[in-house]
This record gives structure tokens, sequence and C-alpha cells, in this order.
């Protein structure tokens, strides 16, 4: 089985003892939930040998005996992991449970940030309970808004994109919203959009597409079709990254909606550098920086940005670079902006609210 998941009483039936299992954990062994394992080390432990009949996936075992899981660029994405294992594994599902939230989320690879940590979500149309492994809320969903993912009945991706608006706020919405249209007008190989590029008449093709897309979903809710429908209007293919749409966000609470994304300047016949984001009336360029790539890149990748603004500077644009964490709360990134370029505060018109 793929990252060697194996369940207590597996372990059990093997001939391992409780005490083996316990012995396991901290050794060769890691606990994903309650009762159900993962083998993630082959360990010279005579008791622990039995545990290897599980470990058909050599290279999960290769990833923790090379210590790869604690690299610093591994971290977030390997935490996200053991919650999706966590998710696909939970042992006492019921024929009627539907994933939903922010669990739904990590089975669609909706990326997030800073998700709380809490236990397996679904919805049930007959019952409700809370345990430290699953949250169960009684609620009916209809037909079009459950697909299966992983085996698993699941709400659909964009349903899912919009309960996350009403679990995690607007802005977290939005951004998961942005990314069901990017996957639905250009698909999920994104090293393919990048090398091909955006068509030209695409955003042409945004408001028709998006209201296809979530007017149905968005009609079916119980509560906060009103603000669902707002962010649908608003919502782009071309952020990114999830910080990108945190940012087109935060220009639509600003009242800054004419704003152009992944702008080439190009000078004298030669692509000097591609903006996130410029507001062209104003000659605004904004960049949204991820920190790692400065981790990646340090000196060589600053020295280039360095050289990119001063040549952008000379051709008479006003840059402003937000980096993820500022992107992150929209009053401080009006702040900042603001103070940078205070003759925008004239340009606010018709601001979002939520």
């Amino acid at each position: 089985m793929k990252s060697n998941v194996v369940y207590f009483q597996d372990l059990r039936a093997s001939g391992a003892s409780n005490s083996d299992i316990r012995t396991g954990l901290g050794c060769c062994l890691l606990k994903l939930s309650r009762g159900v394992y993962s083998v993630i080390r082959r360990c010279g432990v005579r008791a622990h040998l039995r545990f290897q009949g599980f470990a058909a996936d050599t290279a999960w075992l290769e990833y923790h005996e090379s210590g790869r899981q604690q690299d610093r660029e591994q971290v977030r994405r390997y935490k996200e992991h053991l919650k999706y294992l966590q998710i696909i594994h939970y042992p006492h599902y019921r024929p009627s449970d539907v994933v939903c939230g922010l669990s739904a989320a990590r089975l669609h690879k909706i990326g997030m940030f800073r998700q709380p940590d809490q236990p397996v979500s679904v919805f049930n149309p007959a019952s409700g309970a809370l345990t430290s492994e699953l949250r169960r809320r009684r609620r009916s969903l209809a037909g079009e808004d459950i697909c299966t993912v992983d085996g698993l009945r699941t709400t659909t991706a964009v349903r899912t994109a919009l309960d996350l608006r009403a679990e995690l706020g607007a802005a977290s919405g939005f951004a998961a919203m942005e990314q069901v249209l990017r996957r639905h007008m250009l698909g999920d190989d994104e090293e393919a959009i990048f090398r091909i590029g955006y068509a030209p008449g695409l955003l042409s093709e945004v408001p028709e597409t998006a209201a296809a897309v979530f007017r149905s979903p968005i009609s079916r809710l119980t509560r906060g079709r009103k603000l669902a429908t707002a962010l649908a209007e608003l919502v782009s293919p071309l952020s990114e990254s999830y910080a990108e749409s945190r940012a087109a966000f935060n220009f639509h609470v600003l009242g800054l909606h004419d704003f152009a994304q992944q702008v080439d300047i190009w000078e004298e016949g030669y692509l000097l550098t591609r903006l996130d984001f410029l507001l062209r009336d104003d000659r605004v360029a904004i960049y949204v920086d991820g920190t790692q790539k400065y981790v990646d890149g340090g000196f060589d990748v600053m020295s280039k940005e360095s050289r990119q603004q001063n040549r952008l500077l000379s051709m008479g644009y006003r840059v402003v670079r937000f980096t993820f964490n500022e992107v992150l709360e929209p009053k401080s990134f009006g702040q900042k902006l603001f103070r940078q370029v205070p003759d925008l505060r004239s340009r606010c018109r018709d601001r979002l609210v939520f």
C-alpha cells in the first residue's frame, strides 16, 4: 500500500503484540490516527521485523531514512501529506458520509495557508458527532455537489471552495475559488501552463465561465449566497499562487478593481520581467514575493530583482513589493500600498464588503 499504511488489526493479525506496536512508535512506525499507522523505516529490532511485510513502498522508507521529511522545504508538504493519509485511511466512515470542508480541500489539493488542525470533516444527512478523529455535521447535499475522490464521497471542488468561504473567511474562500476556476479553464499542469502561456482571449471568457462554474452551486447554499455571488464575479484564473489570490482579494477590498495580472514588460525587444500585478493607468508595478525563492536562490535572485526594479523605475514605473505575510491582511496591505503610492486612494471605487 502506498505510504505503507497499515491498520492495528492487521498488525495484530501478523503476530505483533501491543508491546511491539508501542515500541515501534518512534522507531519504525508512525501513528497517523487511532488504529492507523505507517511503516516509515527498516530497523534491526527483531520484534519489528514483521512490520516490513507492510512496507512495499520503498520510496517512502528511503524518504524517512534519509531524513528528508525534516528538510525545511519539505516540512509543510510532508505535514499536508500526513493529513491526506489520515483522511483517506480513516477507518470508520459511514456509507452516507461526505467528506467536506478542509478535509475535502486536501483531497482536491486546494492550497490553503495555516489551516487549523482539526478532525476529519464530513457531512451526513441523518446524524452529527464530534470526536478527536472526526467531526460529523448533519447536512443534506444535492447529488450535484458530491463526487468521488480517492474512493471517498466528497464535496465537489466548487462546493468545497464555497464551503471554505464559510469556514475560513472570504479571503481564503476567494483564493480557493480562483484555484478551482484556474484548473477548470487551464488544467492542473502548472509547468505546461507556464510553458504555453495564456491565450490572448482568455480573460474575455472568464465572466461566462465563472458563472457556469459557480452559479448553480451557489444557488444551493443555505446561507452566504450574496457574498459568494460577489466573489464569483471577481475571480480570475490568472493568480498563480495562493499569495497572488490573496493580493487580488485585497485590491478588490480596497476598491482597486482595474488591475492586470501576469504582465510581461519588454525593453528593447527583450523580456525584462513579468509583473504579478499592474495598475496600468498609474504605472504601478506590484510583486508578491514568497520567501522560499530567496532561500533557494539567495543573493543571485535578490541581485537580479534589484536590477529589474531599477530598470522599471527608469521606465517610469512605481514598484511596490509585498511579502507573503503582508498580503494576508487587507488593512496592512492597503496601508503599505497607499504609503508608497498615495494618489491611488483617489482611484478606489465600489469596495468589496465582506
